[in-house]
């Protein structure tokens, strides 16, 4: 894709971030009470002299999570709005592809998780008295970044989905809350019951927050740490791969050739 074409969908999003700014404030402190409400809700059950040593895990977990549930909303839920004031046409008459613009909805993204992230530490801090010095930085950015990557592919193939059957992609998820209890992203999957832990090594999400818990904390991952670093480095790979595959086959296969379907909303 021409350069021209990335500075105009950056450009874009960073535009409608500005112009939406207080909906994007009032959408971080919501997205921040909720997860305030669920985090007192589990704390309650975590004896008090363990509190300390579980912030570390409830942070980066729940912050990884928050980045994929962002992104369901901000990729794959944003599609209806995206074709309903007519700028898929026109990107396509600009030879530009749908999926080249839904993706700078990472800025959106990465904005708002950027908002949530220092009051979400205060709350957890001031919670459960713990510090959260980090371990080693670089396996953390390694372990957030490919969540984020197959969170992105998630939402994208989720997006093309909803370009083709006409259903907002947001609602075609059925996997967001079932992560955070079996999808091991804040308990470690070794600390999993048996059942749920071969449930946990199935979900993509789990092998890139082993990675991160392990920069964050220290924590061994389930599978080893090089085994779990290039095993999320293959998955979010492949993942990102079958939503370029899905969004093409959609795009050029059904709407080039039969237009766009409006997305209708609940």
């Amino acid at each position: 894709m021409a350069w021209h074409r990335v500075r105009a969908i950056v450009y874009l999003h960073l535009l409608r971030t500005w112009r939406y700014k207080y909906s994007y404030l009032n959408s971080s402190l919501n997205t921040l009470l909720w997860i305030t409400i669920f985090l007192l809700g589990a704390l309650a059950f975590v004896p008090r002299s363990k509190l300390p040593e579980t912030a570390p895990y409830v942070f980066w977990g729940l912050l990884l999570w928050n980045t994929i549930s962002m992104m369901t909303w901000s990729v794959a839920g944003w599609m209806w709005f995206f074709i309903s004031i007519g700028l898929a046409e026109d990107h396509m008459l600009h030879d530009t592809g749908i999926m080249s613009v839904v993706s700078g909805r990472l800025i959106t993204v990465f904005m708002e998780v950027g908002a949530v992230a220092p009051l979400l530490y205060y709350v957890i801090m001031y919670s459960t008295g713990g510090a959260m010095a980090v371990h080693m930085i670089l396996p953390l950015l390694y372990g957030f970044t490919m969540g984020a990557v197959m969170a992105l592919s998630y939402s994208l193939i989720l997006a093309a989905l909803s370009l083709r059957t006409g259903v907002p992609g947001n609602l075609l998820d059925i996997a967001n809350f079932l992560l955070l209890i079996v999808g091991g992203l804040i308990a470690p999957v070794r600390s999993l019951p048996w059942g749920m832990r071969l449930i946990a090594l199935l979900v993509p999400y789990s092998h890139a927050a082993e990675i991160m818990r392990y920069g964050a904390t220290g924590a061994e991952p389930y599978l080893g740490v090089w085994e779990e670093a290039l095993l999320a480095g293959i998955l979010a790979l492949a993942m990102l791969t079958a939503a370029y595959m899905v969004f093409r086959v959609v795009e050029n296969r059904y709407v080039r050739r039969y237009g766009v379907r409006a997305i209708g909303r609940m």
